[in-house]
């Protein structure tokens, strides 16, 4: 089943299945299993979670400020370990993209060693925190008396209403990170947007039904600059990771060959992720919001039809 609401069932309940569905995939992918598919498990573990607090912030305003800071922060810090674990292979994904995207600039053998110790480094967390730590297990505990949990998450509101508050919410958060980032596109402002454009991208997941292909649209629009900003990011992880510990990453001469690189592609990156997020913030948050809820009412208004049709 897709991360989105049916017409034919309420927002708590749907809400509720949506957030129940992505518990139990996260608790099935961090079961047991061999250590060449751990990689494979983190990443898809680590987005059903960030799915889980994209669709609670969904219904802030209905589950109400104490419960929703409390599982938010519990589905945050059950995601951390992961999100070390999946950093340390994300950093030789983008050693690689960048030794495709500059091939031309720097000789291949250049990558070779920092690929090494990249490698290296990426076994050293994965021993550290999977087998040492052993957090699987307590994450896997912990997620299932967070499932246990939503049953009982108060929220009472159906149709628009209760949706209404969380996705206005995020597009405004969204919306304010672009214009901070903008302003001044420092890491820490691109990185946040690129948070909330994330929780947006999944919101309008679930809303997508309303109007299939509008709503998919925007949901791409977000995904887009999502991506772009999460490889951004990631170029921003490798740098300081490099510059960080001449120890581990010795070729200094490599190094200093590869950061220029890295800062080209940010600069095309950024450039991309400002264009894209013009289209995606040009409506101020009521109105945007009051753009879903005509979707939304239209969407309604067939599914009491077609049940009335049926009937």
């Amino acid at each position: 089943m897709s991360f989105q609401l049916k017409a034919d069932e309420s927002v708590p309940k749907g809400v509720k299945r949506l957030v129940g569905k992505e518990i139990d995939d996260a608790v099935e992918a961090l079961r047991p299993r061999g250590k060449g598919d751990r990689d494979e498990a983190v990443h898809d573990a680590r987005k059903r979670l960030k799915k889980v607090r994209a669709a609670l912030r969904l219904v802030r305003d209905e589950v109400g400020e104490d419960v929703y800071r409390a599982e938010n922060v519990c589905f945050r810090d059950l995601a951390r370990p992961l999100t070390e674990v999946r950093d340390a292979k994300v950093l030789l994904d983008t050693l690689d993209g960048l030794a495709e995207h500059g091939g031309d600039e720097v000789e291949a053998r250049t990558f070779d060693g920092l690929r090494r110790a990249l490698r290296a480094n990426q076994r050293e967390v994965q021993r550290r925190v999977l087998d040492e730590e052993g957090v699987l297990p307590k994450i896997k505990a912990a997620l299932k008396m967070a499932r246990r949990r939503v049953k009982d998450w108060p929220i009472e509101k159906d149709g628009w209403g209760g949706v209404e508050g969380g996705l206005q919410w995020v597009y405004k958060a969204a919306r304010d990170a672009f214009a901070k980032a903008q302003a001044t596109p420092a890491v820490e402002t691109l990185h946040e947007w690129r948070k909330q454009v994330k929780y947006l991208w999944r919101q309008l997941q679930i809303l997508e039904p309303v109007w299939p292909g509008v709503m998919e649209e925007l949901a791409d629009q977000a995904h887009q600059l999502a991506d772009y900003l999460g490889d951004d990011h990631d170029l921003v992880v490798l740098r300081q990771t490099l510059e960080g510990d001449p120890q581990k990453y010795r070729d200094r001469a490599a190094v200093s060959q590869v950061l220029p690189l890295i800062d080209q592609r940010r600069t095309e990156l950024e450039r991309q992720a400002a264009f894209l997020g013009q289209r995606l913030h040009r409506d101020k948050p009521r109105d945007f919001v009051r753009r879903v809820k005509g979707y939304w009412k239209v969407w309604q208004s067939e599914t009491e039809n077609g049940a009335s049709a049926s009937g």
